[in-house]
């Protein structure tokens, strides 16, 4: 017994000093954890993790406000289909949408697949690049019986091709019971619990609604034509949108920005308006993106421009001349003839 008890105890000590016991295996190392844990943005199994986020286009949210106005008497909310692309690593791009018929039971939610089915395939003709990247509802929270509707956009019946980036689809829930003080919409991923597979754990992903930049200059131009039509006074003919130059305009209204920029800047060196680090570094920002040019550098590529302009101008109207002489030339070749 003390021969024992001595192994036991030796075999302790040699325990504590951080050896493996034998025939034990060897104790793993405390790891820290993560500073930031957010189970949503694992989206590649690499050295290098980029968190999801989903841009959404304004037309596909109007798509589904309009949906929902014209939604039948006895139907609460609406549902549809998600479309767009990946870009820019793991950034969800939704562009298009298009509502599902549905009916919500007292268990389950019953989906209208052949409906899914014949949109999609027109949806593609139109534009092959937009394919399913998940389904949107409407309402201020998830409902239970969403989980089937969540399911079958799981499935390849849908359309839903799972990647790397994108292992589920994204659900966008838009509020349209306005509780809030702001119109609401949420984007949602689910992850995949290995404990329970029947499980959905729904975690919010960023969402902002962006447009690009040749729209934002339509709509500044729809807008001042509409700013003009109204301001025009009784008894006037009414401007078009063809006599606005929305060229000058741009450039006014950057002129405009930069002179609210330095009236900000003089501020805060004055000390009257408390800086922000934000605004700071967001103007920093701005202002470094584009290079600095010298003046006499833009002027010369201005001037190269306009003869290049002017060439091209020449020689259209040398080839205008020029057709119109052969089509006389050969008229009276035509009158000769005939004569």
């Amino acid at each position: 017994s003390c021969k024992s008890t001595c192994c036991f105890s030796g075999a302790m000590a040699h325990q504590s000093t951080g050896a493996p016991m034998w025939g034990l295996s060897e104790q793993k190392s405390k790891v820290m954890p993560p500073k930031n844990f957010n189970i949503a943005s694992r989206l590649q199994k690499t050295s290098i993790e980029q968190p999801l986020s989903t841009r959404v286009h304004p037309v596909a949210v109007l798509k589904i406000l309009d949906a929902y106005v014209r939604r039948p008497e006895s139907a609460d909310r609406i549902i549809g289909t998600l479309l767009g692309w990946i870009s820019e690593g793991s950034v969800v791009d939704i562009t298009d949408c298009f509502p599902v018929l549905h009916r919500d039971g007292d268990d389950q939610a019953f989906l209208n697949k052949d409906y899914h089915v014949q949109m999609l395939a027109l949806k593609e003709k139109v534009s092959s690049r937009e394919v399913v990247v998940g389904w949107f509802a409407t309402g201020a929270e998830i409902n239970p019986l969403s989980a089937n509707i969540h399911k079958y956009y799981c499935s390849k019946e849908s359309g839903f091709n799972a990647t790397a980036v994108l292992p589920g689809p994204v659900h966008l829930l838009v509020d349209t019971t306005l509780s809030g003080q702001a119109f609401g919409m949420k984007a949602y991923v689910n992850v995949r619990t290995l404990a329970a597979e029947n499980l959905l754990q729904f975690h919010e992903v960023p969402l902002r609604v962006q447009t690009s930049a040749a729209e934002k200059s339509g709509i500044s131009q729809l807008m001042q034509a509409r700013r003009a039509n109204r301001d025009t006074p009784a008894g006037q003919n009414v401007k078009g949108i063809n006599t606005l130059d929305g060229f000058e305009a741009g450039l006014k209204e950057l002129l405009g920005l930069f002179k609210r920029m330095q009236e900000y800047v003089r501020a805060v060196q004055a000390g009257k308006v408390e800086g922000d680090l934000q605004v700071g570094r967001g103007l920093t920002q701005a202002l470094c993106s584009e290079p600095v040019i010298d003046i006499n550098a833009v002027e010369q590529l201005c001037n190269s421009s306009l003869q290049d302009a002017l060439m091209v101008v020449y020689l259209s109207n040398l080839t205008r001349t020029q057709v119109a002489i052969a089509e006389k030339i050969n008229a009276q070749l035509n009158t000769d003839k005939d004569s």
